[in-house]
């Protein structure tokens, strides 16, 4: 979805709004692994679609890895907490 601006140049509308998305939705994706995997992964998988909405091509992968990460999270979310309390010392 590319536009002409009034100067020109065209600018594509999939620049500013999707970054934030996607970088939130990986975020909730890989903390999925560790804790409440359901609640992460689902967050994950709905900023991946407010970002394919907005036109992202980068938005499929990040849903793909959100049910994922989500299902490994709920078997082993367990003992990835462990291993990190025992690993950092907390």
């Amino acid at each position: 979805m590319d536009r002409v601006n009034q100067n020109g140049s065209i600018s594509s509308s999939t620049g500013k709004g999707t970054a934030v998305y996607l970088a939130l939705g990986w975020i909730a994706a890989v903390v999925s692994l560790v804790r409440y995997p359901f609640v992460f992964g689902v967050v994950g998988v709905i900023m991946g679609i407010i970002a394919n909405k907005k036109g992202s091509r980068a938005s499929l992968p990040l849903i793909i890895a959100s049910i994922i990460l989500m299902a490994v999270g709920l078997i082993f979310s367990g003992v990835f907490y462990n291993y990190l309390r025992h690993a950092l010392g907390i």
